[in-house]
């Protein structure tokens, strides 16, 4: 039951307006929202649009978005700071709604990136900041252990060196500066990670040792036991019912991501030599401000594909439920992009991974998943990042994910931690008990 002194809070969010960094903090929204506290949801009108569309029809009681209307540009990979500049016009909107609510304590958790945003509402006194980071605990403790200029005072980071990849190779430039202002910062009250204990626990708590303010780990924001809509179901999840117990491979590299016919080719000819059945997301790289599933180019396969594999595979050009085919029970694997949430959802389920990083953090993911919990696989590594990923590559990681003792044994690690996971959010469980702690700090 909520407090009454909750009454004399409100929350907003400032997430970075792109879809894998809105969702996980529409999800804590709603956690939040469930404590009797008011949440305002602050982002580009388009985005609020496809993010409520994604979720099909789902209800956000105690939720109020703002869909703001601002002038800007597209996030373009090679000039990106005209975009950046835009969001500036968030600025006063989000002053106002903290200078409405001036006899109320306001929590404005922000992710990190937003900084530059959020920054003229710091030294309001009704106002405590939280920083949000939008990937997981490992990436964050890496990034900061590699602006340090000693960080040999961790032997488990220091026996990763050789794999953990150069922030500059990853990120756009001015990511180590921006790591080195949220560090800094003097107006933080706390910083909150999509993560647990769990997954992630020596990292959490070497980031804990670390701060000057508390950081939470009160993730996995995502469902992690999904109930099944008997009136409506997907193609894909009819299909799956239809299999074998582990059988199926889902593939899918996430919305912001496309590659070159050429690499989509070898994919495809991996998959069908590899004799595995599977589910392919094929939709090319999603259009901001379209509706979902509009304006998604068809993408041509190899002569005769689709109908070669048509007894054992399913290609996917429109939206799929990514959750629902990660928790079938036909579902034995996913080859991926290292995308963070992507990656929460996968171990929730218990699935192992066959990874394929491909920008930002998803190669300090691709360590933590195949060297660390060891619950996936290498299929691109990302020192072969500008190289053509060659059909037996792919076929030989299929291979060894689906139909091999290696395979099982990830598997085995996979279905371990999501039983940790699933009991952790349960009345009593550890992160139940972080969340709670949470909402006591912000309404204390």
């Amino acid at each position: 039951m909520a407090s009454n002194s909750n009454s004399n809070v409100v929350v907003i969010m400032v997430p970075f307006p792109e879809y894998g960094h809105q969702i996980p903090l529409l999800r804590l929204s709603q956690l939040i929202s469930s404590y009797n506290i008011p949440v305002h949801y602050m982002s580009v009108g388009a985005r609020n649009h496809e993010l409520k569309q994604r979720q099909q029809q789902q209800q956000y009681p105690n939720i109020q978005f703002h869909d703001l209307s601002i002038t800007s540009k597209d996030n373009d990979e090679e000039n990106y700071m005209p975009y950046l500049e835009s969001l500036l016009q968030i600025r006063e909107p989000l002053s106002a709604i903290c200078q409405n609510n001036n006899d109320k304590r306001v929590i404005v958790i922000h992710d990190a990136i937003m900084q530059f945003v959020v920054e003229t509402v710091y030294t309001m006194s009704h106002v405590k900041v939280y920083f949000f980071h939008a990937v997981s605990a490992f990436t964050t403790y890496s990034m900061l252990q590699q602006i340090k200029e000693n960080n040999k005072d961790d032997s488990l980071f220091t026996s990763l060196q050789g794999y953990i990849p150069s922030i500059e190779s990853c990120f756009k430039p001015g990511m180590e500066e921006l790591t080195k202002m949220l560090r800094d910062c003097k107006f933080k009250c706390g910083e909150i990670l999509n993560s647990c204990r769990e997954i992630e626990g020596h990292y959490i708590d070497e980031l804990c040792k670390q701060s000057a303010t508390p950081f939470w780990g009160l993730g996995p924001f995502n469902p992690v036991n999904i109930v099944r809509n008997s009136d409506k179901t997907h193609r894909c999840i009819d299909w799956l019912d239809k299999q074998p117990v582990n059988s199926v491979i889902f593939v899918s590299f996430g919305t912001a991501n496309s590659f070159s016919i050429e690499q989509i080719h070898e994919i495809a000819i991996g998959l069908e030599r590899s004799e595995q059945r599977f589910i392919w997301v094929l939709r090319g790289k999603d259009k901001k401000g379209e509706n979902v599933g509009d304006g998604i180019e068809k993408i041509d396969l190899p002569n005769g594909f689709e109908q070669r594999v048509e007894n054992r595979g399913i290609i996917a050009r429109e939206w799929v439920p990514q959750l629902e085919i990660l928790a079938h029970r036909s579902t034995g694997g996913y080859l991926f992009h290292s995308g963070w949430n992507s990656f929460l959802e996968s171990v929730s389920m218990g699935v192992p991974t066959a990874t394929w990083p491909l920008n930002s953090d998803n190669p300090y993911n691709d360590v933590l998943i195949t060297k660390v919990l060891k619950v996936g696989l290498v299929v691109r590594d990302w020192v072969n990042k500008n190289e053509l990923i060659k059909h037996e590559i792919i076929e030989s990681g299929v291979k060894t994910l689906m139909d091999s003792a290696e395979g099982e044994e990830m598997r085995n690690r996979a279905i371990e931690l999501s039983r940790a996971i699933k009991k952790s959010v349960g009345d009593g469980g550890s992160q139940k008990k972080q969340m709670d702690s949470f909402i006591a700090h912000i309404t204390r």
